[in-house]
């Protein structure tokens, strides 16, 4: 049993069908529909004397001449066929096709010599030649599943004034397409990796594509997979820690990386909590990223990467002091990081090495009147594929 055609539950009381390909006829309620299937047909022969302006002629039986794309139980439909979908070579060479004459109706596909054929000669026509897809539609089956229906052809040659040379039969046999189906599963993978102390915030994302900015992390502690410790705080410079966020994905449009955040940056023992780099969030990636001054108390992160939006966090080569753009997210409100509307995404894609990576910096820094204590945060990433 071949499948053809897949159905949607019933909603409403109607369903949608699927079909394997695209059905160009208009059908009504209750009208018939058929999937046709094109072909392309070879047929090699020899004769020996076939004089310029003589004729080579193929007689199918007929299909279909009203609705020439429809596939008939009594023959060969045409479903346009055409000069341009028809070759002929000969051999030895020599001999030509001048012109083609094709009558649907009566099944007829007629080579007119340009010039003649005077000694033995194999001919090889090619019918429904496209350069993409068949032209010719073969008839609908009627014999048990895989088992060939076969149809008898004429070949015919005639002389200039139309008197026949020669006539023969010839059989065609036709069955099934044989469709084949493979899986690939969907997948995605999420990774998060520590970078070391001392180390340019943009270890492992140094594709010509990927992150630009080589600050070096300063907070003293390496960060890990799970925690970023941004060390002991000061007033004289901004504290900076990293990990390199990296997605891939063989979905085909992508993915998007989100991050969240418990809340602000904060000493529970006594409520103070360093305020937002950006602000207090109001929405989603608003209100935009903002740049940290050395001795104002902030807390954020600043993404940089390939699939960064550069217009929401600025250039992806900065300096924490000068212009790098951070922002806090919140348990409410998200803030994109990356995304690429183009997959497979990874390495190996077509976006070059920094496909799916995305550097996140950490950065804070206080003022002298900001109470002693251990701040804390939770940052929560999210990385969704569009399939």
């Amino acid at each position: 049993m071949a499948t053809v055609a897949s159905m949607s539950a019933v909603s409403g009381g109607t369903a949608a069908v699927y079909f394997i390909q695209g059905i160009t006829q208009t059908h009504g309620v209750g009208s018939t529909v058929m999937s046709s299937i094109p072909a392309q047909h070879v047929v090699t022969f020899t004769t020996n004397n076939v004089p310029a302006s003589g004729s080579i002629q193929i007689v199918l039986p007929s299909g279909n001449t009203s609705n020439p794309e429809y596939a008939s139980p009594n023959g060969f439909s045409f479903n346009g066929l055409a000069s341009g979908n028809l070759s002929a070579s000969f051999s030895p060479s020599g001999p030509t096709c001048g012109s083609w004459t094709i009558t649907p109706a009566s099944g007829l596909i007629q080579c007119n010599m340009g010039v003649g054929i005077t000694g033995v000669t194999t001919i090889t026509l090619n019918i429904g030649l496209t350069p993409t897809n068949p032209v010719l539609v073969n008839p609908t089956k009627t014999a048990t599943s895989g088992t060939q229906d076969t149809w008898t052809i004429r070949v015919k040659t005639n002389d200039a004034s139309s008197t026949e040379i020669d006539n023969k039969k010839a059989q065609i046999a036709t069955i099934e397409s044989v469709e084949v189906y493979a899986t690939v599963d969907a997948f995605i993978n999420f990774s998060i990796t520590g970078v070391a102390n001392g180390a340019a915030v943009n270890i492992g994302n140094t594709g010509a594509s990927g992150c630009g900015s080589t600050e070096p992390t300063n907070s003293g502690t390496a960060s890990t997979t799970t925690e970023v410790n941004l060390g002991t705080l000061a007033t004289n410079q901004i504290n900076l820690s990293a990990q390199l966020l990296t997605v891939s994905t063989n979905a085909s449009s992508g993915y998007v990386l989100t991050a969240t955040a418990s809340g602000h940056l904060i000493d529970s023992s006594v409520g103070y909590w360093l305020p937002d780099a950006q602000g207090n969030p109001t929405a989603n990636d608003t209100p935009g990223p903002d740049t940290m001054a050395t001795g104002t108390p902030a807390f954020g992160i600043h993404a940089c990467g390939q699939d960064v939006n550069t217009t929401t966090w600025g250039p992806n080569i900065c300096t924490s002091s000068i212009n790098c753009q951070f922002a806090n997210p919140s348990a409410t409100y998200y803030y994109t990081l990356a995304s690429d509307t183009s997959g497979p995404i990874g390495s190996g894609s077509t976006d070059s090495s920094g496909d799916g990576m995305t550097s996140v910096v950490y950065g804070a820094t206080i003022n002298s009147v900001v109470p002693a204590g251990t701040y804390h945060n939770i940052l929560t990433y999210v990385a969704t594929a569009t399939f």
